[in-house]
Protein backbone atom coordinates (compact mmCIF):
# COMPACT_ATOMS: atom_id res chain seq x y z
CA UNK A 1 0.00 0.00 0.00
CA UNK A 2 2.88 2.52 0.70
CA UNK A 3 4.78 1.52 -1.89
CA UNK A 4 1.97 1.85 -3.99
CA UNK A 5 1.26 5.56 -2.70
CA UNK A 6 4.88 6.56 -2.87
CA UNK A 7 5.22 5.18 -6.60
CA UNK A 8 1.66 7.48 -7.46
CA UNK A 9 3.06 10.57 -5.75
CA UNK A 10 6.26 10.35 -7.98
CA UNK A 11 4.72 9.62 -11.35
CA UNK A 12 2.51 12.66 -10.37
CA UNK A 13 5.11 14.96 -9.82
CA UNK A 14 7.21 13.38 -12.58
CA UNK A 15 4.69 14.43 -15.14
CA UNK A 16 4.00 17.88 -13.55
CA UNK A 17 8.22 18.20 -14.40
CA UNK A 18 7.46 17.35 -17.66
CA UNK A 19 4.55 19.26 -18.59
CA UNK A 20 5.91 22.91 -17.26
CA UNK A 21 8.65 21.82 -19.89
CA UNK A 22 6.16 20.23 -22.41
CA UNK A 23 7.49 16.98 -22.30
CA UNK A 24 6.70 13.50 -22.97
CA UNK A 25 7.77 11.44 -20.13
CA UNK A 26 9.92 7.93 -20.58
CA UNK A 27 9.82 6.43 -16.87
CA UNK A 28 11.65 3.39 -15.86
CA UNK A 29 11.75 2.54 -12.37
CA UNK A 30 14.77 0.59 -10.86
CA UNK A 31 15.02 -0.63 -7.61
CA UNK A 32 12.92 0.43 -4.77
CA UNK A 33 13.14 -0.87 -0.93
CA UNK A 34 10.84 -1.21 1.59
CA UNK A 35 12.30 -0.75 5.58
CA UNK A 36 10.64 0.32 8.96
CA UNK A 37 7.08 1.65 6.94
CA UNK A 38 9.51 3.75 4.60
CA UNK A 39 9.96 3.71 1.07
CA UNK A 40 13.52 4.54 -0.28
CA UNK A 41 13.80 4.93 -3.61
CA UNK A 42 17.05 3.92 -4.94
CA UNK A 43 17.20 4.82 -8.39
CA UNK A 44 15.13 6.52 -11.24
CA UNK A 45 15.85 6.43 -14.77
CA UNK A 46 13.87 9.61 -15.91
CA UNK A 47 14.18 11.32 -19.91
CA UNK A 48 12.79 13.82 -20.86
CA UNK A 49 12.19 14.24 -24.55
CA UNK A 50 11.42 18.04 -25.49
CA UNK A 51 8.70 19.49 -27.90
CA UNK A 52 7.13 22.54 -28.87
CA UNK A 53 3.89 24.08 -26.37
CA UNK A 54 0.48 24.15 -27.40
CA UNK A 55 -0.40 27.60 -28.82
CA UNK A 56 -3.78 28.68 -27.16
CA UNK A 57 -3.98 31.96 -27.52
CA UNK A 58 -4.06 34.38 -24.95
CA UNK A 59 -5.15 32.98 -21.24
CA UNK A 60 -7.27 34.78 -18.97
CA UNK A 61 -5.99 36.73 -16.35
CA UNK A 62 -4.74 35.63 -12.92
CA UNK A 63 -5.44 38.68 -10.75
CA UNK A 64 -8.96 40.42 -10.32
CA UNK A 65 -10.81 42.09 -13.18
CA UNK A 66 -12.28 44.89 -10.84
CA UNK A 67 -15.61 44.41 -12.61
CA UNK A 68 -18.14 44.99 -9.51
CA UNK A 69 -15.75 47.93 -8.03
CA UNK A 70 -12.84 47.69 -5.97
CA UNK A 71 -12.54 45.68 -2.22
CA UNK A 72 -9.96 47.03 0.75
CA UNK A 73 -6.72 45.44 -0.26
CA UNK A 74 -6.47 42.89 2.76
CA UNK A 75 -2.55 43.44 4.07
CA UNK A 76 -0.13 40.07 3.69
CA UNK A 77 -2.70 38.52 1.91
CA UNK A 78 -2.73 37.64 -2.29
CA UNK A 79 -5.86 38.73 -4.34
CA UNK A 80 -8.52 37.44 -5.76
CA UNK A 81 -7.28 34.76 -7.64
CA UNK A 82 -9.06 31.53 -10.17
CA UNK A 83 -6.65 28.54 -9.54
CA UNK A 84 -8.15 26.88 -12.41
CA UNK A 85 -9.70 28.16 -15.78
CA UNK A 86 -6.37 29.65 -18.23
CA UNK A 87 -6.20 28.36 -21.87
CA UNK A 88 -3.92 25.86 -20.32
CA UNK A 89 -6.12 24.62 -17.55
CA UNK A 90 -9.89 24.83 -18.65
CA UNK A 91 -10.82 21.40 -19.79
CA UNK A 92 -13.45 19.07 -17.59
CA UNK A 93 -14.62 15.69 -18.55
CA UNK A 94 -17.86 16.71 -15.81
CA UNK A 95 -21.34 18.05 -16.87
CA UNK A 96 -20.57 20.15 -13.51
CA UNK A 97 -17.16 20.77 -12.72
CA UNK A 98 -15.67 22.45 -9.48
CA UNK A 99 -14.24 25.68 -10.06
CA UNK A 100 -11.16 26.61 -7.55
CA UNK A 101 -10.36 30.14 -6.50
CA UNK A 102 -8.56 31.94 -3.64
CA UNK A 103 -10.51 34.08 -1.80
CA UNK A 104 -9.23 36.13 0.96
CA UNK A 105 -11.92 37.77 1.97
CA UNK A 106 -14.30 36.16 5.37
CA UNK A 107 -17.71 36.66 5.78
CA UNK A 108 -17.08 39.19 8.53
CA UNK A 109 -15.08 41.39 6.21
CA UNK A 110 -17.22 41.38 3.12
CA UNK A 111 -20.92 39.73 3.42
CA UNK A 112 -21.60 38.19 0.01
CA UNK A 113 -20.33 37.57 -3.56
CA UNK A 114 -21.87 36.38 -6.88
CA UNK A 115 -20.76 33.50 -9.31
CA UNK A 116 -22.49 33.22 -12.77
CA UNK A 117 -22.21 31.19 -15.73
CA UNK A 118 -22.03 32.36 -19.41
CA UNK A 119 -22.45 30.52 -23.09
CA UNK A 120 -21.23 33.14 -24.88
CA UNK A 121 -24.16 36.28 -24.51
CA UNK A 122 -26.29 34.51 -22.77
CA UNK A 123 -26.36 33.83 -18.95
CA UNK A 124 -26.63 29.87 -17.86
CA UNK A 125 -26.76 30.86 -14.06
CA UNK A 126 -26.00 33.22 -11.38
CA UNK A 127 -26.35 32.84 -7.38
CA UNK A 128 -25.67 34.53 -4.46
CA UNK A 129 -22.81 33.58 -2.39
CA UNK A 130 -22.66 33.00 1.33
CA UNK A 131 -18.83 33.95 2.17
CA UNK A 132 -16.97 31.47 4.52
CA UNK A 133 -15.45 32.15 7.52
CA UNK A 134 -11.50 31.79 7.06
CA UNK A 135 -9.61 33.17 3.87
CA UNK A 136 -8.33 30.42 1.44
CA UNK A 137 -8.93 28.14 -1.42
CA UNK A 138 -12.51 27.08 -2.09
CA UNK A 139 -14.82 25.05 -4.80
CA UNK A 140 -17.67 25.94 -6.12
CA UNK A 141 -19.35 22.99 -7.94
CA UNK A 142 -22.14 23.60 -10.85
CA UNK A 143 -25.46 22.72 -9.67
CA UNK A 144 -26.96 19.85 -11.14
CA UNK A 145 -30.52 21.39 -11.79
CA UNK A 146 -28.74 23.92 -15.02
CA UNK A 147 -28.15 22.56 -18.20
CA UNK A 148 -25.06 20.22 -18.72
CA UNK A 149 -21.89 21.65 -20.09
CA UNK A 150 -22.19 20.79 -23.63
CA UNK A 151 -18.44 18.90 -25.15
CA UNK A 152 -16.32 21.10 -27.46
CA UNK A 153 -18.26 24.50 -26.22
CA UNK A 154 -16.64 27.02 -24.31
CA UNK A 155 -18.39 28.51 -21.04
CA UNK A 156 -17.09 31.62 -18.93
CA UNK A 157 -17.69 31.90 -15.43
CA UNK A 158 -17.01 34.72 -12.54
CA UNK A 159 -16.54 35.25 -9.23
CA UNK A 160 -17.40 38.32 -7.57
CA UNK A 161 -17.42 40.01 -4.57
CA UNK A 162 -19.87 42.34 -2.93
CA UNK A 163 -18.11 45.06 -1.49
CA UNK A 164 -19.72 46.36 1.67
CA UNK A 165 -16.86 49.08 2.68
CA UNK A 166 -15.98 52.50 0.63
CA UNK A 167 -12.02 52.58 -0.51
CA UNK A 168 -10.98 55.66 0.60
CA UNK A 169 -7.80 57.30 -0.08
CA UNK A 170 -6.28 55.75 2.82
CA UNK A 171 -7.01 52.30 1.90
CA UNK A 172 -5.61 50.72 -1.10
CA UNK A 173 -8.43 49.28 -3.69
CA UNK A 174 -7.86 46.02 -5.13
CA UNK A 175 -10.01 43.84 -8.13
CA UNK A 176 -13.19 42.41 -6.86
CA UNK A 177 -13.72 39.69 -9.63
CA UNK A 178 -12.25 37.21 -11.77
CA UNK A 179 -13.19 35.07 -14.47
CA UNK A 180 -12.10 31.55 -16.27
CA UNK A 181 -12.82 29.29 -18.98
CA UNK A 182 -14.07 25.56 -18.85
CA UNK A 183 -14.99 23.31 -21.80
CA UNK A 184 -15.71 19.81 -21.48
CA UNK A 185 -13.75 17.35 -23.36
CA UNK A 186 -15.35 13.49 -24.56
CA UNK A 187 -13.59 10.99 -21.79
CA UNK A 188 -11.07 9.16 -24.67
CA UNK A 189 -10.58 5.53 -24.43
CA UNK A 190 -6.77 5.82 -23.49
CA UNK A 191 -8.21 8.03 -20.64
CA UNK A 192 -10.71 6.08 -19.58
CA UNK A 193 -8.37 3.09 -19.61
CA UNK A 194 -5.84 4.82 -17.28
CA UNK A 195 -8.90 5.92 -14.75
CA UNK A 196 -9.88 2.26 -14.80
CA UNK A 197 -6.50 1.10 -14.17
CA UNK A 198 -5.27 3.50 -11.57
CA UNK A 199 -4.22 1.97 -8.11
CA UNK A 200 -4.52 4.74 -6.01
CA UNK A 201 -6.29 8.42 -5.65
CA UNK A 202 -2.92 9.92 -6.64
CA UNK A 203 -2.79 7.82 -9.93
CA UNK A 204 -6.33 8.66 -10.35
CA UNK A 205 -4.88 12.69 -10.34
CA UNK A 206 -2.01 11.51 -12.69
CA UNK A 207 -3.92 10.09 -15.26
CA UNK A 208 -5.77 13.49 -15.32
CA UNK A 209 -2.70 15.33 -15.36
CA UNK A 210 -1.31 13.34 -18.60
CA UNK A 211 -4.31 14.63 -20.36
CA UNK A 212 -4.64 18.20 -19.16
CA UNK A 213 -7.65 17.33 -17.36
CA UNK A 214 -6.75 19.80 -15.12
CA UNK A 215 -10.47 20.83 -13.42
CA UNK A 216 -10.62 17.25 -11.94
CA UNK A 217 -6.86 16.92 -11.22
CA UNK A 218 -7.35 19.87 -8.92
CA UNK A 219 -10.58 18.84 -8.15
CA UNK A 220 -9.60 14.99 -7.17
CA UNK A 221 -6.47 16.64 -5.22
CA UNK A 222 -8.38 19.39 -3.39
CA UNK A 223 -10.88 17.28 -2.51
CA UNK A 224 -8.11 14.71 -0.78
CA UNK A 225 -6.57 17.21 0.99
CA UNK A 226 -10.16 18.16 2.52
CA UNK A 227 -10.10 15.08 3.79
CA UNK A 228 -6.74 14.95 5.24
CA UNK A 229 -5.18 18.29 5.57
CA UNK A 230 -2.26 17.50 7.41
CA UNK A 231 -1.32 14.51 5.03
CA UNK A 232 2.32 15.91 4.08
CA UNK A 233 2.19 13.75 0.82
CA UNK A 234 -0.78 15.38 -0.46
CA UNK A 235 0.48 18.82 0.48
CA UNK A 236 3.52 18.09 -1.42
CA UNK A 237 1.90 17.25 -4.28
CA UNK A 238 -0.66 20.18 -4.63
CA UNK A 239 2.64 22.90 -3.75
CA UNK A 240 4.71 21.56 -6.28
CA UNK A 241 1.63 21.68 -8.91
CA UNK A 242 0.90 25.48 -8.05
CA UNK A 243 4.61 26.05 -8.38
CA UNK A 244 4.82 24.79 -12.18
CA UNK A 245 5.01 27.08 -14.90
CA UNK A 246 1.66 26.22 -15.95
CA UNK A 247 0.16 27.18 -13.13
CA UNK A 248 2.62 30.10 -11.53
CA UNK A 249 0.37 30.12 -8.19
CA UNK A 250 3.42 29.15 -5.71
CA UNK A 251 1.83 32.93 -3.63
CA UNK A 252 -1.49 30.41 -3.18
CA UNK A 253 0.20 27.40 -2.42
CA UNK A 254 0.97 27.37 1.25
CA UNK A 255 -2.67 28.62 1.46
CA UNK A 256 -5.21 26.05 3.23
CA UNK A 257 -8.01 24.80 1.07
CA UNK A 258 -10.77 25.49 3.22
CA UNK A 259 -14.50 24.62 1.71
CA UNK A 260 -16.30 23.17 -1.54
CA UNK A 261 -19.50 24.84 -2.00
CA UNK A 262 -22.01 22.86 -3.23
CA UNK A 263 -24.58 25.41 -5.32
CA UNK A 264 -27.89 24.59 -6.22
CA UNK A 265 -30.82 27.36 -7.98
CA UNK A 266 -32.34 28.01 -4.51
CA UNK A 267 -29.89 27.73 -1.99
CA UNK A 268 -25.82 27.30 -1.06
CA UNK A 269 -24.65 24.28 0.98
CA UNK A 270 -20.85 24.71 2.14
CA UNK A 271 -19.22 21.22 2.28
CA UNK A 272 -16.16 21.38 5.69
Amino acid sequence: MLLNHTKSLFLFLCVLVSWASYSTILLAWAQTEVSNNQVSQAQINLTLVEKDPPSRGTPPGKEGTGSRGDCIYQQNKPSLTPIVGGNQSHFTVKDYPTIWVYLPYTSQQETSGEFSLQDGDMEVYRTSLKLPTKSGIVGITLPSTIPALKVGKEYRWYFDINCSRHVSADNSPIPASVTGIVEKKLISLELERGLKTAKTPLEKIFVYAKHDIWYEAITELGQLRLKEPHNSTLKKVWVELLNTEHFGLGNLSQEPIIVNMMLSSSDLKILR
